[in-house]
């Protein structure tokens, strides 16, 4: 069977059980008004293509922060990383990044009030901490 004739039988079949169930109306009301898919041209096909597309995220731009001072004495930049979850604000970024750099710890990884925080092999952004698909970086200054 072809799949406008497909079509054609689902519509029609759907337009019976709907004049005939009331739409679920009270039965009291007139149901005269009711449509009737009666070819093909008129029906919509039974596959995605007309399914709203959904478009990616749109990413944000990186917002540079400021800097913070590390354990050592050096200074970091604390960058609010764009993505498509969104981005971070500033204080929350500032307050991580300086809880991160300034912790002294025997591991690479820490979580800081939720923020999975840790260090990466990028030399240019040499630490950073994530959650919930936001991203806070610490950049060599």
């Amino acid at each position: 069977m072809k799949p406008a004739n497909l079509v054609i039988i689902a519509a029609t079949a759907l337009a019976a059980v709907a004049g005939a169930t009331g739409c679920g109306k009270a039965a009291t009301e007139d149901h005269s008004v009711h449509a009737i898919v009666t070819s093909a041209a008129t029906a919509a096909p039974l596959h995605t293509a007309n399914a709203s597309k959904q478009a990616p995220a749109p990413v944000v731009d990186d917002v540079d922060c400021g800097p913070v001072t590390d354990a050592g004495g050096g200074t970091r930049t604390v960058i609010a990383v764009g993505t498509a979850a969104g981005r971070v604000g500033c204080t929350e970024a500032i307050n991580v990044a300086t809880t991160y750099a300034t912790t002294v710890s025997n591991t690479d990884t820490q979580t800081i009030e939720g923020w999975q925080c840790g260090a990466q092999p990028d030399p240019a952004t040499p630490s950073s901490c994530t959650k919930d698909g936001l991203i806070i970086g610490l950049r060599a200054s």
